[in-house]
Formats: structure tokens, C-alpha cells, sequence
């Protein structure tokens, strides 16, 4: 009973997952479940959260901190001291780091310095570094490179899908032209076995002699041939398209027998030369590009960090002090402050010699990182110019191709009416009837590299992603 039961429970989930896939899974419709549920989509989904998690974290480093300590020492029936101090410190952007507390010091044998007032002691103030770290610190720097991150994980996003999508549809495409093809290898194999029991036909009433039958026979044989191959190939293509399948658990989904695909996807839109300024644009925006401008930038910040240490290091420090045991007024109460807290301190190295060194480190990452940016986009221009010269020549060769089969339909037909007319024999009707087929497949072929030419375009320019985006 509960095997039967688990049983039922395995059809109904294999059931819901094929349910996923319509029967007619159109490009647009291939597409929907790529971006939806694919493992690298979802990946891709992640990465602007590791950009926002990052700069979160950086942000923390100037988020406000409460401190309080509290210290006592008792021995041999005396009170040494007892310390207490509280506070909030509140760091800024410009460098200036504020805070406010409450000190109260109290003791038999406390030290003078930690004297407070009997009621406490109230201090404001700030520090400030005017040297070393006035323009930037390392606080900073580490928030200004999350930022630079964050928008490089936004372009990683689009690439990993760029990446995603030119497989997915090159896959989508062989498919549809497998399937194509499988349709002119079976609509051959049936003329070839109408053209048989013709001659059979004409055989047996004593118009035709023996040997067309055999001929016909081996040119039905042939057919037969071709429309394995051809189911072969589709069934494959069929296969490496469901690497590309899953259903909202992640599970891989099966492309079942009866899905065929939509032929009008094999068709590509017509082609219209793209202006320089589109090219420029799409170099630009190009997610690669994107990312290797972030690296180069992250690094210009730590030059610029690394020139600040060459600075003396000069940090002023001002507390304003004042009595917590407040001078009572009939309006109110309030702070008397009697006194303030001034510090100074000033750090410098004699010789520099490793800020100077780890300053011209950081020159030259940013000189390489430029330099392999200026290849990438170099290169990237080149693979767009590339793809564009492809869809040109194929676009020629398919319109070519299209006229090929034309003329080779207008010879079949010829020699066929020649044939019925007792003028040709079979062997010259099946010449003309092998190249029509194979001109027909190769049509099919052309027009495959042609819409997969359209992808590799859009691929270079970093684009892809964006023409299936809601």
C-alpha cells in the first residue's frame, strides 16, 4: 500500500514537472523558464546582494558605538577606586569623529589625574586628524570601494546571463533547426515512397520494367537513411536543450516527445547597419568593460589612500567639561562648564620608505589595470565589427540559398513532367530530387548560423541580457 502510494506521488510530481514545459515551447516561452529557474540565473540574482551586504558592512564602520567600563579595586577594608565611564562616539564622513560621555571617579588612594566632581563629570567633544587621513582614511576608502563593487557586481549580474542566454539560445536554435530538418527528411521519405508504389503501379501493368522498381526501392532506402539521421539529431539537440530546464525546486525538467518548437523562431529580424555611436554605446555598457572600470577605479582608491600616508600624522583632540551636578535655577538646570581637554599628537616616519614604496605598488596596479582595460575594449569593439561582418555575409548567403532551392524546385518540376511524359528516366527525376533536398537543408542551416549570428551580436555588445528583461 505504501509503495503504491509513493508511487502515485512520483507520477503526480513527474506529471507536474513535464506540465511546466507547454507543447509548443516557443523561444519567448524557453526563455521564461531559463531566466526563472535556472541554477546561473538564480546565481546571477545574488550578486547585487553580495554588493549590498558589502556596503552594508562598510557602512558600519561609521556607525555610532556606546561605551561604558566600569573598574573598582577593594583590598584590605580600603576603597582604591572606583572608575566609571560611559559614552557615545559618533564617526563622520569628513573624518571628524564626535563623542559625548559621563565620567565619575571616586577612591581612597585614586589617582588625581581621574579626579571627577562628586556629581560626575560631563564631556563633549571631537577629534580630528589634519594630516594623515584629513581627505581620506581607510574607513572611508573601504566604503568607496563597496560602492565601486556594488556596481560591479550589477554588470557581473548581466554578463553571467549574457553568458547564460548565448548557450541557451544556440541550443534553442539547433533544436528548431533539427526539428526543420527532421520535417524535409519526412516529407522526402514520403514522396520517395509515393514515387514507389507509383512505379510499382506501372510495373505491374506492364509499363514500367523491373529494374525501376528496384531503383525506386533504393532511393526510398536512402530517404529512410536520411530521416535517421535526422531523428537522431533532433532527438540529441533535444537533449542539450533540457540541460537548460528546471522547475521552480530546482529540479532538471525532461523535454518530452511530444514538444515541438515554433519554426518562426528560426527566422531572423532583417538587418540594418548599426551607426558608430551604437557601437560606442554598447562598448560603453559592456558588462565586462563595467567590471574592469570598477577594478581599475577600487585601485585608484588605494593609491589615493596609499599617497595619504606620506603625511604626518596630526590628531587634535577638544573636550568641553563641565560639572554633571548641575547649578539649580528656578527655570531650570544647567551645565556650568568649567573647563576643557586639549590634545595633540603628531607621528611621522624619517625615511617613507615603505609608504613611498607601496605608493608606487599602487601606481602601477592602476597603470596595468588601465592598460587591459584599453585591450578589453579594443577587443570587444573587434568581436562586435566581427559579428557584424557574419551577419552580413550569412544574410548574402541565405538569400543565395533561398534562390538555390527555388531553381532546383523549378528543375525537379521539369524532369518530373518529362518523366510522366515518357521523355526521362527515373535516375535523372531522383538527380534533381537529392540536390533540392539538400539545398532545403542546407537552407536550414544558413538560417540557423544567421539567428545565431543575431545572438553572438548582441552577446559581444553585452546586450543579450537586456532584450529578454521585463
Amino acid at each position: 500500500m505504501i509503495r503504491s502510494f509513493a508511487t502515485v506521488l512520483l507520477v503526480f510530481a513527474v506529471c507536474a514537472a513535464n506540465a511546466q514545459v507547454p507543447q509548443v515551447l516557443t523561444r519567448e516561452a524557453f526563455v521564461r523558464i531559463v531566466l526563472e529557474n535556472h541554477p546561473v540565473a538564480r546565481q546571477a540574482a545574488l550578486r547585487p546582494q553580495f554588493g549590498e551586504a558589502s556596503v552594508r558592512s562598510a557602512r558600519g564602520g561609521f556607525d555610532p558605538v556606546a561605551m561604558a567600563a566600569y573598574d573598582e579595586k577593594l583590598y584590605d577594608d580600603k576603597t582604591y577606586f572606583q572608575l566609571f565611564d560611559a559614552g557615545l562616539k559618533v564617526p563622520t564622513w569628513y573624518g571628524v569623529e564626535l563623542f559625548a560621555g559621563f565620567q565619575e571617579n571616586s577612591g581612597d588612594l585614586l589617582d588625581p589625574q581621574a579626579s571627577t566632581p562628586a556629581d560626575g563629570l560631563v564631556k563633549v567633544g571631537g577629534q580630528v586628524s589634519v594630516g594623515q587621513g584629513l581627505f581620506i582614511d581607510q574607513r572611508r576608502a573601504t566604503l568607496r570601494k563597496s560602492l565601486i563593487y556594488l556596481r560591479a557586481t550589477e554588470a557581473e549580474r548581466q554578463q553571467l546571463l549574457n553568458e547564460l542566454l548565448l548557450q541557451a539560445l544556440s541550443d534553442h536554435t539547433d533544436w528548431v533547426a533539427a526539428y526543420r530538418t527532421l520535417q524535409v527528411s519526412d516529407n522526402a521519405v514520403e514522396l520517395a515512397n509515393i514515387r514507389l508504389e507509383a512505379i510499382r503501379g506501372s510495373w505491374r501493368g506492364g509499363d514500367r520494367a523491373a529494374i525501376d522498381t528496384l531503383e525506386a526501392y533504393l532511393q526510398y532506402q536512402d530517404r529512410l537513411m536520411r530521416q535517421a539521421q535526422a531523428s537522431l539529431a533532433f532527438r540529441n539537440a533535444g537533449l542539450r536543450l533540457s540541460d537548460h530546464l528546471w522547475d521552480s525546486a530546482q529540479r532538471p525538467l525532461e523535454l518530452q516527445a511530444n514538444v515541438v518548437p515554433e519554426l518562426a523562431d528560426l527566422l531572423s529580424p532583417p538587418y540594418t547597419a548599426l551607426p558608430d555611436t551604437a557601437i560606442e554605446n554598447a562598448i560603453a555598457t559592456h558588462p565586462l568593460l563595467v567590471q574592469a572600470t570598477a577594478r581599475v577605479d577600487q585601485l585608484d582608491v588605494d593609491r589615493r589612500l596609499r599617497g595619504e600616508f606620506l603625511k604626518p600624522t596630526l590628531d587634535l583632540k577638544y573636550q568641553w567639561l563641565g560639572d554633571a551636578g548641575a547649578v539649580r535655577t528656578e527655570n531650570g538646570s544647567t551645565l556650568l562648564g568649567e573647563g576643557h581637554q586639549f590634545g595633540a599628537g603628531f607621528k611621522m616616519p624619517i625615511l617613507l620608505r615603505r609608504e613611498r614604496g607601496e605608493l608606487t605598488l599602487a601606481k602601477l596596479r592602476v597603470a596595468d589595470a588601465g592598460l587591459g582595460l584599453e585591450r578589453d575594449r579594443l577587443r570587444i569593439r573587434n568581436r562586435i565589427l566581427a559579428r557584424i561582418n557574419d551577419i552580413t555575409v550569412i544574410g548574402d548567403q541565405v538569400q543565395l540559398g533561398a534562390s538555390m532551392v527555388v531553381n532546383n524546385e523549378r528543375l525537379l518540376a521539369g524532369e518530373t513532367q518529362r518523366f510522366q511524359a515518357g521523355e526521362s528516366s527515373l535516375f535523372l527525376v531522383n538527380a534533381r530530387e537529392v540536390p533540392l533536398i539538400d539545398a532545403r537543408i542546407r537552407q536550414v542551416e544558413l538560417d540557423a548560423r544567421l539567428r545565431k549570428a543575431w545572438f553572438a551580436l548582441d552577446h559581444e555588445a553585452g546586450t543579450l541580457w537586456n532584450a529578454w528583461q521585463r
